[in-house]
Formats: C-alpha cells, structure tokens, sequence
C-alpha cells in the first residue's frame, strides 16, 4: 500500500541565525511571505532562547492578526523551552510604523501575554550557577519576567551586556549585591553566563562540568554565553506542549534551526531543518538542510518549497 506524503499544518522557527538575518532583523521578505501563509491557515510560532521581551520587534514586524481560528495569540516558545506564551498586539500598524512613546510594547502593555506554561530554574542552581559564574570571572544574565539582572564587576562585563542589550533590545537592571534582592523577587526562567569570544568553548566546559546532571547547559548563539536551564527544559519539550495547547500533534509541525539549542527542537518536530549556515552537530541530525543560509532568507525559501509540493495543511 502507498503511503501518502506526509504534510504539516504548522512551522516553528528560531530566530537568531535562522530566520533573522546576520544583522538580527527579520526581512520584508519574510514578513510578507509569513503573513501570507497565516492568512491561509498555517499555523506560525517562534521557538527562541530570547526573553519575552527580546522578541516584541519581530512580532510588531510580523504584525500577524490574533484571534485566529487556531489560537488566540501568537504561540511563542521563550527561554529556549523554559517558557510558553501566546502574545496578542496592535495588528492596526504598518510593518515598517512604530507607535509614539517609544519604550517595549511586551513590557508597556501593548503586546498582551498569557503564559502557557513555565519551567524556571531550581534557586539552590541558580545559587550555584552564579558562584560559578564569578569564580571563572563571568558574568551573568538572570531573567525574571522581562527583566535581565546583571552584577558587572570587571570593564567587560559591562561590555558584554552592552552587546546582549544591542543584539536583542532589552536592557538590563544592574545590581550590587551578589543577586541577592534579585533571587528574592523569583526564580530565573534562565541564567545566561556571558564570556569573552575566544573562550566560549572553555567557558561551556568549565560551566557545564560544575553543574553536571542538574542542568541543561547549552552553548550559545552568537557564541559569547553559555546558558543555563532546568535540567527538564529544551526547546524540544517546548514545542511539543506549545502543540498541545494548539490541539497540534508535533508530528505535523516543522522546525528551522541553527544552534546547539535546537537539537531537542528538530529531533522532535516532523519535520527538523537545519539552516546551511548551522552548526555541524546540527546537520548531523536534521531531516533536511536548507539550500540557502539565513543571510538568504534560507527558511522561508524551503518553506516555499514545501508549499509547492502541496506539503502544507491550510485553514484548521
């Protein structure tokens, strides 16, 4: 008996070196291409290690219309599986408009969120993880809600944060006191220990050996951080409770990734690519790789590509 060909009613994408640009900025093209495929019925979602609040630009620019027939806000993977949101705006503005008062939408009120679900991390490995942090003379991203704190004890430190600040658009709460007011106010979804370049790979082994099997330590990507969650959360385990609470089987879901922290995420999805510019260890596991890197818009032509083969399912 044939079998018929398999076909997705739903995408998931991570943004940095996927489907952003080098420049960290998703294209005209993609916007349009993705309001398309919403407007028929494709379910759209995001799975990304950013806070919340990092990823309110690239919503306003998708500027996707929520209630839909699926969902009733965007569905978001945040804090690489720590945390499910569904985000709902303004959709009355133009791509390329910003509303007056400046200011992030997710954090002022303009973008409404509703948590799905949350995983943070345990505060005994939080403790842990920021007295290894500053052992090794890091410094670390603690994130609660949308806010990142950060004790900034050396001239880069202070630099690094910058950086962080400049390549997501949130700024940082800095603080005194070894974190101390700050674990008071909750536990981190994530912890983020950033590092020079050029010790990236000693800094992943330094951290992910002090903390064993209690976390899921993760290379980062641009590789200057090392991330740090609870040892359940991947992006993985993101998305298939992300599908649930859509009524989607995962099975009928394709992912597009680049980095070590969507291994979980394209192993689990029907569908995993892996971007040309990926990291080989993710190729090695990837169904697919796409012909065309993320400076290329790679995701979204392959995704075009599947839409003329007919292996996309449109409208509920």
């Amino acid at each position: 008996m044939e079998t018929q060909p398999k076909k997705y009613r739903m995408v998931a994408f991570d943004l940095d070196g996927t489907l952003l640009g080098p420049d960290h900025k998703i294209s005209d093209y993609s916007v349009q291409y993705l309001r398309s495929l919403h407007q028929k019925g494709l379910i759209i979602s995001i799975a990304t290690g950013r806070s919340p609040a990092a990823i309110a630009e690239v919503i306003r620019r998708l500027n996707l219309g929520f209630p839909s027939p699926h969902s009733l806000g965007f569905p978001i993977v945040t804090t690489n599986g720590a945390k499910g949101i569904h985000v709902c705006h303004d959709t009355t503005l133009e791509v390329g408009e910003k509303k007056e008062g400046d200011g992030n939408p997710m954090i002022d009120g303009r973008m409404k969120v509703t948590e799905l679900f949350h995983q943070p991390v345990p505060l005994d490995l939080a403790r842990k993880t920021l007295k290894v942090a500053k052992d090794i003379g890091c410094v670390t991203n603690y994130y609660i809600g949308h806010d990142i704190y950060a004790q900034v004890l050396e001239d880069w430190h202070l630099e690094a944060t910058k950086k962080y600040s400049n390549l997501t658009g949130v700024d940082f709460t800095y603080c005194k006191d070894d974190y101390q007011e700050t674990m008071q106010r909750g536990l981190p979804s994530k912890l983020l220990v950033l590092c020079e370049p050029h010790t990236i790979d000693d800094t992943f082994q330094k951290v992910d050996e002090a903390l064993g099997h209690e976390a899921k330590v993760i290379r980062g990507s641009p590789p200057f951080f090392v991330e740090v969650l609870n040892k359940n959360v991947n992006k993985g385990n993101g998305l298939q409770s992300l599908c649930e609470s859509l009524g989607v089987d995962i099975s009928e879901c394709i992912a597009f990734g680049d980095g070590d922290n969507d291994i979980e995420f394209i192993v689990k999805a029907g569908l995993g690519v892996a971007m040309m510019n990926a990291r080989d260890t993710v190729k090695e596991i990837g169904d697919a790789i796409t012909d065309h890197s993320n400076h290329e818009d790679g995701a979204i032509r392959m995704l075009q590509r599947l839409e003329s083969e007919n292996k996309l399912i449109f409208g509920k």
